[in-house]
């Protein structure tokens, strides 16, 4: 699986995770199962993201969204704040 296509599927569990805790589970269980790989899904993760509309989603999928992206960007940029 490519990393876009990691992002992608994260992305469709995000759509349907109904808080914050479900989001961060999901994105540890990424970091774990994925430790090699997991800048570059978060990369993939963080620009796909960006690309969404408000529109095209509820406003809980919305607010996982922005949720992940702030989570995302630490990651990327401070290892030990993951």
């Amino acid at each position: 699986m490519t990393t876009d296509e990691h992002a992608l599927q994260i992305i469709a569990q995000l759509s349907t995770a109904t808080d914050y805790q479900q989001a961060d589970q999901l994105l540890l269980s990424v970091k774990k199962e994925q430790a090699v790989l997991y800048k570059e899904i978060f990369t993939s993760l963080l620009e796909k993201i960006e690309l969404l509309s408000p529109l095209e989603c509820n406003s809980l999928q919305w607010s996982m969204y922005r949720y992940t992206l702030m989570h995302v960007r630490k990651c990327i940029t401070m290892e030990p704040a993951c």
